[in-house]
């Protein structure tokens, strides 16, 4: 539906941009956000604030608690994103948080009546398993996570019978065959959407492309440089990651308290600045058959629900042109951890002085307020009280005396009226 179409219509469309996970979902909720004042232009709601309003609806409306976060904390924030929703007077809203993919049809429900009457459309971006499944376990080493590589490895190939639960949880979030049945049970085909990410090397920009064809928007129109970040780690600090994230276990750290240190500071602004220096992880060759016999598999089932695609279902499955032997965690040294380490602690040393900075700067604008307020306040007494006081001399002097006869008579001379 084309923008001017979709204005003339009555009837409000939410697009729901449910993931999956690592598939160019950062990158579009940077554009959309950078470009929200033009979408709004144009009748499209991003909402407002900052992107955690919208994670923080969307575990309020799956009851998504992840390392014990509470209920209560997020308790009534998806109503409140749903009333931004309403009270828009444009054609459309879009919601972007990858959570949504693992929605149960009673969570899908509940969307679908209280965002009623608008029409949900749901878009599900795409990317093969070749990438997917390197770029989800460096991005699980940043969340926490202990396990290794290979024990990773195993869980995705053989999920039912793996040690850990990563395998079960990564194909909830990637099988989209299953992901389009399971949302199919209350969204009609015709208003669901895949948008396939294109292969290594294309232009980024051709992901924004195919995603705002769905939304009906002119995508040249919008700036397609996202401002928010999700740099994957190199296989280094990704391991280095693995590795500090059991020992603050150990040392019964507990994830709430440290995540800002850990993964935000240590991770996100330190190791990722790392990456190109350090080879990245890469699915091992021997793994190929096996990730390309999935992609069918998957492009099978897409096509069987007959879904929007937006791009080309054989982005889906790897290509083999692309294989390569690169580094893995277990051939890394000792002496490679120790600079990646190294690194971490100087850069951490470095990022907490910017923050004890800032806060010096500002609790001295803070301190210049309250002291400019404190003098504002003193001069305003002490100009009531020096008034007052001089309306009570004033009184006084006219009525009492000699002292009124001395102001009368200077009154007189001033050519000032007498005191009645």
């Amino acid at each position: 539906m084309t923008e001017e179409a979709a204005a003339q219509s009555q009837q409000k469309t939410v697009y729901l941009h449910i993931g999956t996970p690592k598939s160019g979902t950062t990158y579009l909720q940077g554009v959309l956000a950078n470009n929200r004042k033009q979408l709004a232009a144009r009748g499209v709601l991003w909402p407002s604030g900052h992107w955690a309003n919208q994670v923080h609806a969307v575990r309020d409306l799956a009851d998504i608690h992840p390392h014990n976060l509470k209920a209560a904390d997020v308790a009534g924030k998806w109503q409140r994103l749903v009333n931004e929703i309403h009270a828009w007077e444009g054609h459309a809203a879009i919601v972007s948080m990858e959570w949504l993919v693992g929605a149960q049809p009673e969570h899908i429900q509940r969307a679908v009546d209280t965002l009623a009457p608008a029409e949900v459309q749901v878009i599900v971006t795409g990317r093969d398993l070749a990438r997917i499944f390197p770029a989800g376990w460096q991005e699980a080493m940043q969340n926490w996570s202990s396990y290794t590589w290979d024990d990773y490895l195993v869980a995705m190939t053989e999920p039912e019978s793996a040690e850990i639960e990563a395998g079960k949880r990564v194909w909830r979030q990637q099988d989209i065959g299953a992901i389009l049945r399971q949302w199919g049970e209350v969204i009609p085909a015709d208003r669901m959407h895949v948008v396939t990410v294109p292969p290594p090397g294309s232009d980024p920009g051709v992901l924004w492309q195919r995603f705002a064809a769905v939304i009906g928007i002119d995508p040249d129109e919008y700036d397609p440089a996202g401002r928010r970040d999700n740099s994957s780690l190199g296989v280094i600090s990704a391991e280095l990651m693995r590795r500090v994230n059991g020992r603050a276990r150990e040392r019964g750290l507990g994830w709430k308290s440290s995540e800002k240190l850990v993964k935000q500071t240590l991770a996100k602004r330190v190791l990722s600045k790392r990456s190109r220096e350090e080879p990245s992880l890469a699915l091992p060759a021997d793994r190929y058959p096996w990730a390309i016999d999935q992609g069918k598999r998957i492009v099978a089932e897409v096509e069987q629900t007959g879904v929007h695609i937006w791009g080309n279902l054989e982005d889906l499955i790897p290509d083999p042109a692309h294989v390569r032997e690169g580094t893995t965690p277990d051939t890394i040294s000792d002496s490679e951890l120790l600079d990646a380490a190294l690194d971490g602690i100087v850069g951490m040393v470095g990022q907490i002085n910017e923050t004890l900075d800032t806060f010096r700067r500002q609790r001295s604008t803070l301190s210049a307020k309250l002291d400019k307020a404190e003098q504002a306040l003193r001069d305003r007494r002490d100009a009531s009280t020096g008034q007052l006081t001089r309306r009570y001399l004033a009184d006084v002097a006219d009525r009492v005396g000699w002292i009124g006869a001395l102001r009368r008579r200077s009154r007189r001379r001033a050519g000032e009226p007498k005191a009645r």
